[in-house]
Parts: C-alpha cells; sequence; structure tokens
C-alpha cells in the first residue's frame, strides 16, 4: 500500500481543489442551496478523478432522491451514496459511504429543530452502516465529520467544533481505506436495496433470537 501514497495524496488533493472551487461558488451566490451544492461538488469530484480511473482509481456518486413521497433521502437519511473502486497491481477493493449534507459556518449554532432533524437523519443513517458522514458545506470549503459524533452530541453543537477532517484529508483515508464500506461496491439503486434488505435481515434475526430466549426451557419437566 505504501507505494501508492504518491497516487492517493494526488487523488486527495485533486478532491480539495474541487471541493475549494465549489465553495468559492457558493460564496459568490453563484450556487443557491445544499441540493445544487451538493450535485456541483458530486460531478467536480467525479471529474476530478476522471484522469486516474486508468490507473484504477475511480470514484462515482449517485444523488438521493429529496422530492415527493417515500424518498431515498427520507429513507436512508443522506443525501450522497459514494462509491470508490481500487483496482490496483497487488490490491482490490470496492466501497463506499453514506453522506448527509449541511450548510453551517463555524460559529453559527443550527436552530435546535434543524439540528434534531440532523441527528435523526444520522441515527438513519446509523443504521445501514457505521461508514456514515455529515459534509459541511461552508464559505472557506468542505468539512466532513462522522453521522456517529452528531448523533452522540446531548445537546446543540456547532459541526465544526466536531473535529472535521477537511474534504481532502477524508478522500486520502478513503483511498487508503479507513473509511469505507465493502457493501457499499456502487453508487447504484441496487446497493441501496442491499442496504435494506441487510438492515431487515438483522432485524428478523435480532427478533427470532429474542423469541428463542423467551422460549428456551418451556415444556421442559
Amino acid at each position: 500500500m505504501k507505494k501508492y501514497d504518491s497516487a492517493f495524496s494526488s487523488a486527495a488533493t485533486r478532491v480539495g481543489s474541487a471541493a475549494k472551487k465549489t465553495a468559492q461558488e457558493y460564496a459568490e451566490k453563484n450556487i443557491p442551496d445544499e441540493p445544487a451544492f451538493t450535485a456541483v461538488l458530486a460531478t467536480r469530484i467525479k471529474d476530478s478523478l476522471s484522469g486516474f480511473s486508468k490507473g484504477g482509481i475511480s470514484w462515482s456518486a449517485k444523488i438521493l432522491s429529496s422530492h415527493g413521497p417515500n424518498t431515498e433521502e427520507s429513507r436512508f437519511g443522506a443525501d450522497v451514496l459514494g462509491a470508490l473502486s481500487l483496482d490496483l497491481p497487488g490490491y482490490s477493493v470496492k466501497k463506499g459511504f453514506l453522506a448527509q449534507a449541511k450548510r453551517q459556518e463555524p460559529g453559527n449554532p443550527l436552530a435546535t429543530s434543524e439540528w434534531k432533524r440532523m441527528q435523526s437523519q444520522c441515527n438513519t443513517m446509523l443504521n445501514f452502516t457505521s461508514d456514515s458522514y455529515v459534509f459541511i458545506y461552508a464559505l472557506n470549503g468542505v468539512f466532513v465529520v462522522p453521522a456517529i459524533s452528531v448523533a452522540a452530541c446531548q445537546a446543540v453543537e456547532d459541526l465544526h467544533t466536531l473535529h472535521p477532517k477537511n474534504l481532502s484529508a477524508f478522500y486520502k483515508e478513503h483511498f487508503m481505506c479507513f473509511v469505507g464500506d465493502r457493501a457499499i461496491d456502487s453508487a447504484s439503486p441496487r446497493v441501496l436495496d442491499n442496504l435494506l434488505a441487510r438492515v431487515a435481515f438483522e432485524i428478523s434475526a435480532s427478533a427470532s433470537n429474542d423469541r428463542d430466549l423467551f422460549t428456551d426451557g418451556e415444556g421442559d419437566a
């Protein structure tokens, strides 16, 4: 893995540049809201990494639906499903993450209702994968905090106090495999269906175990 450090660092720097350019457009009010920011950022990240695909590093994203009844965002708590494929000599893996986006400037806490809504979204994402994150959109860049950090807070917090990483550092760790769930092996509806099925199976198995616990020994003399 050490031999790929240079490639991973270069790819992460490209992602950082994509985030910086998107934040600049947001600061210039050329990007109106979170959904537009997310769409522009995801496209820029994918484009910034296009030159690495022949070398075995490729990334894609699915923007989850957020309009209409029973949306993907309401079911999964996320705005983005990101998927990374590393197909390198001696090293191959596909993995990804879920992310919810939130606009916030340092020192400007969210309203209590918005914070509670975001915590609910984080808990929903965490039901599907521990590789769940909040992407913080600010005038000076894009930052990332783990969803579990947000869910753990007992009061309204400034997201910028939860040890955020800039997007470049986050993606460097993503490339180095500190970040990523192997169940998220592509940015496709199939993966969302598989995550739903996995959670349903875990709930069913847990319920079955609970029934066994309460019935164990019944009928014994």
